[in-house]
């Protein structure tokens, strides 16, 4: 009997044992996405582990994230990050995917400043990368601004950056030109990204997520620029619902649309935006307004196994038709007749891969300015096309390396045209195509822990000119205490585009591009960067860097090109820039913003002429101060200074008569000035000027209004523009343009 029992449990214990065996083996890979519980925004670096079973991972730049193989069991998943409130939820046996909702640990801040927060100090421990500044968008939707939040805007308050005037987008990064600045979204190049001359950038701030400015000594990975990288990363839609934002000012109004695509685990985000001073004035009057713009942009967002695939996309288009000179007995008017705007698409993949993971970027981007006065007297096209492609793999060999390396290429189709219709002259025509192909390696090498080394280098082949250019990069931080370190940098740079720009004009609307060929050359550039870099708490920091950087083979419009002579277009320029950058900096708390310093030399040559460049400002401070306001309201306060900037004053006059071949007669004329000889040898006054903005929140019908009022120049400072001379006085009489006067803004944002 005991032997009949003993057989039988023997028998039933091996019953259960294949039984447990299929059981362990019945597995599920969890995905899912953690949002902000504020506004649904996805949350990166999160986290996330099962504590029974001893795994985890982290949320990737779309708050996804992926446990591989884990029994169909039920387990606690836990979720933390710095700056946001810890969380355990429970993954039931029959779930495969989870969607978490994490709040803010402090609950009196929004959970995008403490994302801020958390990428300066992580930055600041683990990267060598002077010279950089992040900017959410927190920061810069509550910005004062006209009309609406500009992302450029932003960055022209940070130190090292000069805006010449305030109609620009364009800006000075420490001595640079502006088309020596790489502007990119998603990856993707962005040129001439301006509307309304230069009034609005072409980023729209409620689709951005981040920005990440480099100021100079940018790592290996960025090529192709002499000065600077501005990398805008878009954000996803929300995976939760479908939800609409929008605004509306006196100027213009914007709508986005987002949230997730089915069941599939993809997002949409789209947004669109026009100006409609020229409808209104049209309904309103009988005059007409000769100018609008729109623009349009969109983000998908998959899964893809454990990685990610998103497609991003953007039209924009500026449109004038001015009538510039009326029409008068004996002389036809004369109409300004120009458009200019950006059309671009890329592609991003990015997949786990051994220890790190790899991001393959494909991209297309077409910007096409043309400028006419009609009718057929003159017309300037420039046609650009850019076709790239690159691929990085980042891995983590060992506990004390990061290395990223890759390559890519860029094919670049540019032509230009000027010419007259009406004088059957072609002006000048060219064709540039440039191709340039990169590599390059990039290793964050902790080689104690107080000590960390930047190494890298960058080759780019270029055809056109058929040059190899070389480009070592080599930074160093040294931590003297856990709150202080010592950074330094230094690097080659290289740029094989131009933008055609004359010294003598303060004022851009519109770049044209050109590429380096035989006779125009590739630009190099050396940086020296210098500084140190102190937090005195979670909130606060500072940093203080000095830097000196060289100009080479830079080119300058040619005002003397002869136009049956090819290859004198332009001029080749050097020079050299020196300056001072202080920030201080607070990331978080009742009070935030910074206060940005620079002290600046900037000198150019050119034909044996030295002189300084247009941007040669020695002294720049921007304060920015954003705090509760009265009746609650969220306020922010900009002040901004500027020394006075360099200009090439006028010294005379001629009168520039037409010619009309129906009487042989020459008695009309126009006035025209006669620059000095000597470039910018004059200065105008200091700049100066207070911004301040008032925002409001409510919740009403089931969403969120945002009202708001700002004050653009609210001391209505005269800032001076450019001079005026009348020489029908004796002495001549000088008069001053101003840049913007006081303009009040009133607008409201809403979210559904």
């Amino acid at each position: 009997m005991q032997r009949q029992s003993y057989v039988v449990a023997v028998l039933g214990f091996l019953a259960v044992l294949p039984a447990s065996g299929i059981v362990a083996q019945q597995t599920r890979d969890v995905r899912g996405q953690v949002y902000t519980l504020q506004d649904s925004t996805p949350i990166s670096g999160v986290t996330v582990r099962i504590p029974a079973l001893g795994v985890g991972t982290t949320t990737n730049a779309d708050g996804r994230f992926v446990l591989l193989r884990i029994p169909r069991d039920r387990h606690s998943v836990t979720f933390q990050r710095i700056g946001m409130a810890p969380d355990t939820v429970w993954l039931e046996s029959d779930q495969d995917s989870l969607a978490v909702y994490l709040e803010s640990a402090a609950v009196v801040l929004p959970a995008i400043e403490a994302q801020a927060q958390l990428q300066a100090r992580e930055r600041f421990e683990e990267i060598v990368q002077p010279s950089v500044v992040n900017i959410d968008r927190n920061t810069i939707r509550t910005l004062p601004s006209l009309a609406e939040a500009d992302v450029v805007k932003v960055v022209q308050l940070l130190p090292g950056t000069i805006a010449t005037n305030d109609y620009s987008v364009g800006f000075n990064v420490r001595g640079g030109e502006p088309d020596q600045n790489l502007i990119q979204m998603d990856g993707v190049t962005v040129f001439n990204p301006t509307h309304l001359g230069g009034l609005f950038s072409t980023f729209d701030a409620n689709a951005v997520e981040n920005v990440s400015f480099f100021m100079g000594a940018f790592p290996a990975e960025y090529g192709g620029r002499l000065s600077s990288v501005m990398d805008v990363d878009l954000r996803a839609g929300r995976g939760d619902r479908v939800s609409v934002r929008g605004l509306v000012s006196l100027i213009s109004s914007k709508l986005l649309v987002e949230g997730p695509i089915g069941g599939t685990g993809m997002t949409f985000l789209v947004g669109g935006r026009r100006t409609y001073a020229d409808v209104l004035i049209g309904l309103l009057t009988s005059e007409t307004m000769p100018y609008y713009f729109y623009d349009a942009v969109g983000k998908i967002a998959a899964p893809v196994g454990a990685g990610s695939l998103s497609l991003t996309g953007y039209l924009g288009r500026d449109v004038v038709d001015w009538p510039w000179i009326e029409d008068q007995p004996g002389r036809q008017g004369v109409t300004l007749d120009a458009s200019f705007g950006n059309k671009l698409v890329g592609l991003r993949f990015n997949h786990p891969l051994g220890r790190g993971d790899i991001t393959v970027d494909a991209s297309y981007t077409k910007s096409d300015p043309t400028f006419g006065l009609e009718p057929g007297l003159f017309r300037a096209d420039n046609n650009v096309d850019l076709l790239a492609t690159k691929f990085v793999w980042a891995l983590s060999p060992g506990a004390t390396h990061d290395v990223r390396f890759g390559a890519g290429v860029e094919n670049y189709e540019m032509t230009y045209d000027a010419g007259s219709e009406s004088l059957s002259a072609e002006f000048y025509r060219a064709l540039f195509s440039p191709r340039v192909w990169s590599a390059f390696v990039d290793d964050q090498w902790r080689v104690f822990p107080w000590l960390l080394l930047r190494p890298g280098v960058r080759v780019e082949a270029v055809e056109g000119p058929d040059v190899v250019n070389w480009a070592p990069r080599l930074g160093v931080k040294a931590f003297l205490t856990r709150d202080l370190a010592v950074t330094g940098s230094i690097g080659r740079y290289y740029q094989a585009i131009h933008s055609l720009r004359d010294q003598n004009i303060p004022w851009n609307m519109i770049d044209f591009w050109i590429g380096a060929d035989a006779n125009t050359p590739v630009g190099r550039s050396d940086h020296l960067v210098l500084g140190f870099e102190r937090w005195f708490s979670l909130e606060m920091s500072l940093s203080i860097e000095g830097y000196y950087k060289t100009f080479d083979d830079i080119v300058d419009y040619n005002l003397d090109e002869d136009p049956s002579v090819s290859g004198d277009e332009t001029i080749p320029m050097e020079g050299e820039a020196w300056g001072i950058d202080f920030l201080l900096r607070k990331h978080l708390g009742r009070f935030t913003g910074w206060v940005a310093y620079s002290l600046t030399k900037v000198d150019r040559r050119s034909r044996g002429n030295e002189f300084p460049a247009v941007h040669d400002r020695r002294h720049t401070v921007n304060l920015i101060l954003q705090s509760p306001g009265p009746l609650g309201s969220d306020m922010s306060v900009r002040f901004g200074y500027g020394s006075p900037l360099p200009f090439t004053p006028f010294v005379g006059e001629w009168n520039h008569r037409y010619y009309y071949a129906a009487d042989h007669s020459l008695n009309d004329f126009d006035r025209e000035p006669i620059a000095s000889p000597t470039l910018n040898s004059s200065r105008y006054p200091y700049y100066g000027r207070i911004d301040i903005s008032f925002w409001w929140e409510t919740r009403k019908w089931g969403g969120i209004l945002r009202p708001y009022v700002q004050l653009v120049n609210m001391l209505n400072r005269k800032n001076v523009f450019l001079y005026t001379y009348d020489y029908t006085t004796a002495p001549a009489t000088r008069s001053a343009i101003s840049q913007l006067p006081l303009l009040p803004t009133v607008g409201v944002e809403f979210i559904f």
